[in-house]
């Protein structure tokens, strides 16, 4: 068998509709041919363990990952489009969130607060805020402190308890919860919006070939138009997908640039960007 998951956005209370996503993906592919498709979605174990499998046939990955980290191993598909507020077609947004009760009122008055993201590699958790506080800095610094969480809805849990005073969240994590778990986000409000990016893509494996990567692709059309598979998709959020031109996730170092031009290197980078490489040429 080859192995799917789809660990994004896959939260305990969605596990059911993700699951029944997946199931009518798989249907439309083995209509199409496509041979070992496995039955059910793999949880088990680190999602990143199974990006550097051969045998990877689809999954989802933040474009960060894409443009970095995981970029030996894994290739984009295509790209959903959410049904999310600031989201337009493929694109999404990230929310700076902080506690109802803070006195901050704008994206200056984060000064010396704590800051927590999700975990280096996100770009709606961590790369995505670079360009609103890279100007702000002053010999570098900016934040008081900032520590990774593990997940966006750890992160919102760190400021409702006031271990940190703000993060960067994903606009879909936020509508999702709003819809099946609204007290994650009890006593919090938005301080500003990040700009848009292209959102999380479906991945297979590098070395799937042309035929697979097309196949899945007319697979992931099909089941979107898939009445059968309409009260998973609204479940889900997703509204459609779009196939980007080849090397569309290098727009996100974009988001990285102000900070290489102001030398602000305090939020975490994965190994392979440029400002994990500039921070470490500085010492």
């Amino acid at each position: 068998m080859r192995i799917a998951d789809l660990p994004w956005y896959d939260l305990p209370e969605l596990q059911a509709a993700t699951d029944a996503w997946w199931g009518g993906i798989a249907g439309h592919l083995r209509q199409l041919g496509v041979d070992r498709v496995p039955d059910r979605l793999q949880r088990d174990g680190c999602h990143i363990e199974r990006w550097r499998h051969r045998d990877l046939l689809l999954s989802q990955a933040c474009g960060y990952d894409v443009l970095y980290d995981a970029a030996p191993w894994i290739v984009p598909i295509a790209t959903p489009c959410y049904r999310v507020g600031g989201a337009q077609g493929p694109r999404y947004t990230s929310a700076v969130v902080v506690r109802d009760d803070s006195a901050r009122r704008q994206l200056g008055d984060l000064r010396g607060a704590r800051f927590v993201v999700n975990e280096a590699s996100s770009h709606s958790g961590n790369n995505a805020v670079r360009p609103l506080v890279a100007p702000r800095c002053s010999d570098g610094r900016f934040f008081a402190d900032v520590h990774a969480s593990g997940s966006h809805t750890d992160s919102l849990g760190a400021v409702q308890q006031g271990t940190a005073d703000a993060a960067c969240i994903d606009t879909v994590v936020i509508e999702l919860l709003q819809r099946v778990r609204p007290g994650a986000l009890h006593g919090l409000r938005v301080l500003a919006t990040t700009a848009a990016a292209w959102a999380p893509p479906y991945v297979t494996s590098v070395h799937s070939g042309p035929e697979l990567r097309h196949a899945l692709r007319r697979a992931l059309t099909a089941a979107v138009q898939d009445p059968r598979l309409a009260e998973c998709r609204a479940a889900l959020l997703i509204d459609g997908f779009e196939v980007l031109p080849d090397g569309a996730y290098r727009s996100l170092a974009a988001f990285e640039q102000p900070a290489l031009t102001a030398r602000y290197f305090e939020l975490p980078a994965p190994a392979t960007s440029p400002l994990s490489r500039a921070a470490g040429a500085s010492g």
